[in-house]
């Protein structure tokens, strides 16, 4: 008989057994959502490099520089697109 008895008014029964599995999971697939929208959806995402990251692209430029392998102008150019992201 399904009633507010052992079982509650679940109809599998179980009662609060299925109810905190039941949260559990929608807890679970809350934080997934979440994180999901966080990384698609965020301004910075393509922000793939840090200030390390930045310091040795700028190294590698002086180097092509020195070299005579590039430019100034393209030093410069390139330099700018590093350091804008």
């Amino acid at each position: 008989m399904h009633g507010w008895g052992w079982y509650g008014i679940w109809p599998f029964g179980f009662g609060i057994i299925s109810f905190m599995f039941g949260l559990i999971f929608m807890i679970v697939f809350g934080v997934i959502i979440y994180f999901l929208f966080k990384n698609i959806f965020n301004p910075n995402s393509n922000k793939n490099h840090s200030k390390g990251d930045e310091y040795e692209m700028i190294r590698i430029l002086n180097e092509k520089l020195a070299k005579g392998e590039i430019s100034e102008e393209e030093y410069l150019r390139k330099k700018e697109f590093i350091l804008k992201k």
